[in-house]
C-alpha cells in the first residue's frame, strides 16, 4: 500500500511526542521519504512528496520559518516537522496561520526526542511499504495470469491483509506522449496521482505496469468511485499535461479473487476500445454492445461474425479506394437518413444516394432494419477486434 503521513505517524506521538498542529485535512499526503532540512533555499531541491524535518540551528531567530514552510508547500512536500528546543523555542503564530489556511500538516517534537531515531523508524516503514508494493504486485500478477497457483498468492495477499472473497475490480491505462524518453517521468507522475486520488477512499488497490499498461486493482471500490477517480486523473493530465492523452478501461466489480482474470480481459478490451475511439474512459456498465461482445471467449467466432457482414465491403474499399464503409456507418447511425449523412460527411445527397445503391449490390442485401441490426453489431465488433 502507498504510506500516508495518517500511517507513518500513526503511533508518533507515544514513541516520539510528536503533536499534529494543523493540517488534519491532508494527513493522506503521501511520503516517499524523510529529509532533515535547514534553509529555506534548498526547499527547490525537493522531488516531491517528502516530510521534512527542522531543528532551526543556524538561525537566530524562528522569522525564517514562514517562507520556509512556503517553499515546501510550493515544492509538494508532504509536511513539516519542528524539532522544540534551544533553536525553535516555540511554533511562530504567522507560521500556524499560514499552514492552517492552505491545511500543510505541520508538527512539533519535542527537543529530547532523537531526531535519528524517528527518522530511521520512518524511512523503515517508507521502505517496507515499497516492499509491501512489489509483493503485492507479483501476488496479483500470479491471480491474474496464473490463477491455478491459489496456494501461493492467497497466502501473500491475505498476510497483506487483502480479502480475497471481497468484491475487485480491474482499471487498464495507457497514454501516449510526445516523446518516449519523458516516458518513465510520466508514468511515475501519473502513478502519483492516481494513488493520491484513490488513497482518500480506501489502500485497498495496487498499481503495476503490465505489457505497456497501467493495471489497477481495486478491493471494494463502487464503480462510482473507481469512474470519478478516473475522469479526475484525465482533468489532473489535461491541465498538466496539455500534449499527452491518457484513455482507461474499467472492468465491473465481481466477488472474488478468482474474478481478476475475467476482469483483465474486460479492462484490457474496453481500454482498446476507448483508444480506437479516441474516448478518456470507458467501462463495462456503460459499454452498451461491447457488453455481450466482451463475453465471448471465442473471438475467432466475432471474427467471423465480422467477415460474413463487413469483410466483403473493406475488401471492396481496399481494392478499390472507396470510403464505403465510412458511408454505411454514418447511414445506419442516422437512421437511413441520406440528409443527415450527407450533412455529416460534406457530400451532396445525390452522390450519398449513389453509394448506398451500391452499397446494397456489394453486400446483396436491402439494408432494412434487420440488415440495419446485423451490419451495426459488426462495426462494433471491428472496434473490439
Amino acid at each position: 500500500m502507498a504510506i500516508t503521513l495518517r500511517y507513518l505517524c500513526k503511533y508518533a506521538r507515544e514513541n516520539y511526542g510528536m503533536n499534529l498542529i494543523c493540517g488534519e485535512s491532508n494527513m493522506n499526503n503521501l511520503v516517499n521519504w524523510v529529509h532533515m532540512l535547514e534553509d529555506p533555499e534548498t526547499a527547490s531541491f525537493l522531488h516531491g512528496q517528502e516530510l521534512i524535518f527542522s531543528t532551526g540551528i543556524g538561525h537566530d531567530n524562528t522569522d525564517w520559518l514562514h517562507d520556509f514552510a512556503k517553499g515546501l508547500v510550493e515544492n509538494q512536500a508532504s509536511g513539516l516537522v519542528l524539532n522544540l528546543g534551544p533553536y525553535i523555542q516555540s511554533v511562530p503564530e504567522d507560521l500556524i496561520a499560514y499552514c492552517r489556511e492552505v491545511q500543510f500538516p505541520l508538527f512539533t517534537v519535542p527537543w529530547k526526542t532523537r531526531i535519528v531515531d524517528i527518522t530511521n523508524d520512518f524511512c523503515r516503514k517508507i521502505i517496507k511499504s515499497e516492499e509491501h508494493e512489489v509483493t503485492v504486485a507479483g501476488a496479483l500478477r500470479d491471480a491474474i495470469f496464473f490463477p491455478e497457483k491459489i496456494s501461493e498468492y492467497r497466502a501473500v495477499l491475505e498476510r497483506k491483509e487483502f480479502d480475497l472473497d471481497a468484491e475487485f475490480c480491474i482499471a487498464a491505462l495507457s497514454f501516449q506522449i510526445p516523446s518516449s524518453e519523458k516516458f518513465l517521468d510520466y508514468d511515475k507522475a501519473i502513478r502519483l496521482h492516481l494513488t493520491k486520488i484513490l488513497i482518500n477512499y480506501s489502500d485497498r488497490f495496487n498499481i503495476f505496469r503490465q505489457d505497456k499498461n497501467l493495471i489497477v486493482v481495486l478491493q471494494e471500490f463502487p464503480q462510482e468511485i473507481v469512474e470519478d477517480a478516473m475522469d479526475c486523473l484525465v482533468e489532473v493530465c489535461k491541465y498538466g499535461y496539455p500534449d499527452h492523452r491518457i484513455s482507461a478501461g474499467i472492468s465491473v466489480n465481481d466477488l472474488g479473487i478468482h474474478s481478476l482474470p475475467r476482469n483483465y480481459k474486460r479492462a484490457i478490451a474496453l481500454l482498446r476500445i476507448a483508444e480506437r475511439q479516441d474516448q478518456p474512459k470507458l467501462s463495462y456498465r456503460n459499454s452498451g454492445l461491447f457488453k455481450l461482445l466482451i463475453e465471448i471467449e471465442d473471438a475467432k467466432v466475432l471474427k467471423r461474425f465480422y467477415e460474413e457482414t463487413l469483410g466483403q465491403m473493406e475488401a471492396y474499399d481496399k481494392k478499390n479506394q472507396t470510403d464505403y464503409l465510412l458511408t454505411l456507418k454514418s447511414y445506419l447511425e442516422n437512421n437511413a437518413s441520406v440528409q443527415e449523412v450527407a450533412k455529416e460527411t460534406y457530400v451532396h445527397r445525390n452522390t450519398i444516394n449513389y453509394k448506398i445503391k451500391k452499397i446494397k449490390e456489394i453486400l446483396q442485401c436491402d439494408l432494412d432494419y434487420q440488415d440495419g441490426l446485423k451490419l451495426l453489431l459488426a462495426f462494433q465488433i471491428k472496434e473490439l477486434l
